[in-house]
């Protein structure tokens, strides 16, 4: 189990990927993307399919399940959370689990 390394397949996404760099390591957006200077955050889905040929998963699972309880939280916590301690998976993790 401790050699498991389980992650939601849209994290593997380049731009989620850098997102913790544009927030973290960038010297215009670091100081200013925090709770003090941001009122709101919008996620957008937009994807260039449909459902085509994925009906008979939406039927059973839901697009909500699929993609809000999962890929949209994990991209709020990446916009919403502090700066982890360290960028291992357990200080990222910690981080986005207060959100």
């Amino acid at each position: 189990e401790e050699q498991i390394y389980r992650i939601d397949h849209y994290l593997g996404k380049e731009m989620v990927q850098n997102l913790m760099v544009l927030r973290f390591g960038n010297r215009i957006f670091g100081p200013i993307w925090n709770r003090d200077n941001v009122a709101c955050a919008v996620l957008t889905f937009k994807e260039p399919f449909g459902t085509q040929g994925r009906g008979g998963y939406f039927d059973d699972f839901g697009i909500i399940r699929d993609f809000m309880q999962n890929h949209l939280l994990q991209m709020l916590c990446l916009v919403a959370m502090e700066k982890p301690a360290s960028t291992s998976p357990d200080g990222v993790r910690d981080e986005k689990v207060k959100v």
